[in-house]
């Protein structure tokens, strides 16, 4: 049986996380990292910044064409990202 005060490592790590404010940090590494295996090897050869703050990821491509073709799919791609977060991460994803 758990104690009251006792919590698991993952826990620990998330309220360590949440505690120096590096949340959204983590969340900007993870998504970068998540983006170049949901959009594929030629389009992250293309993309040449990830910023994400407060929700909003902006994507900058060096393709005026791709950006096009990414803004069709920003919902979808913006689903994808969360559901492998696990949580909502990208609230909105603006192309640069």
């Amino acid at each position: 049986m758990k104690k009251q005060n006792e919590q698991t490592l993952k826990q620990a790590f998330a309220h360590l996380i949440d505690a120096y404010g590096m949340r959204e940090k983590m969340d900007e590494l993870d998504i970068a990292t998540e983006w170049d295996k949901v959009v594929g090897p030629m389009v992250a050869r293309h993309t040449k910044r990830l910023r994400l703050r407060k929700g909003r990821l902006a994507v900058q491509v060096d393709s005026a064409p791709l950006r096009q073709e990414l803004s069709y799919m920003r919902e979808a791609l913006k689903e994808i990202l969360n559901r492998n977060a696990g949580r909502e991460v990208v609230q909105e994803i603006v192309l640069e």
